[in-house]
């Protein structure tokens, strides 16, 4: 009987651990988004750590891949972006549903933050649009890991895209994991 009930109390803050782990990425996020290294310049002023947490998670990722990896090899490597890629474009799935639409206007908001001024290009087969803020380009530089963690979230982004719409492209043209002030994606109608 006791070890159902730790068993129930350790289920119980996991599910705890991982809604409030997703309600603060995603806090963390739209603030990113939106204010940039503004933001988080401030809050590091005021003592506040903005984006610790969301780091923490990404480091024990990264640590848990690089342990296996040593094991298992590159193959360990291709099995989590795979799973990553899959989840990725399920997501953009899950959001087009949502919606109820599933057009190149309807994806636009998720890169360009909702700010039209981020469009920097528009036609009716493509849109180029920028990002300036991006939390993992940030975390990324600062333990100098841009190398996994663009396979991990940028290259991803052309998943979830197909996901959102299997007649859409998405390339990814600059990176602020590269060092450019924002990101830059061309999304497309696929011939």
């Amino acid at each position: 009987m006791q070890n159902n009930i730790l068993e129930l109390q350790e289920k119980q803050f996991g599910r705890m651990h991982d809604f409030h782990t997703d309600r603060t990425a995603n806090i963390i996020e739209a603030i990113y988004e939106v204010f940039g290294d503004e933001a988080i310049n401030i809050l590091d002023k005021s003592g506040v750590d903005f984006y610790g947490l969301f780091r923490w998670h990404i480091e024990r990722t990264l640590s848990i891949i690089d342990t296996l990896k040593g094991v298992y090899g590159p193959t360990l490597v291709d099995i989590v972006l795979k799973r990553e890629s899959y989840a990725r474009n399920e997501e953009g799935k899950r959001i087009a549903n949502k919606l109820g639409k599933n057009e190149i206007d309807d994806i636009i908001p998720f890169f360009s933050g909702g700010d039209n001024e981020n469009i920097l290009e528009i036609n009716e087969r493509m849109t180029l649009v920028k990002s300036t803020g991006c939390l993992i380009g940030r975390i990324a530089s600062d333990i100098n890991r841009k190398e996994m963690l663009y396979s991990l979230h940028c290259n991803c982004d052309k998943d979830f895209v197909e996901g959102f719409n299997c007649n859409l492209g998405c390339e990814v043209v600059q990176t602020i994991m590269d060092g450019h002030d924002c990101c830059i994606h061309r999304i497309f109608m696929r011939d």
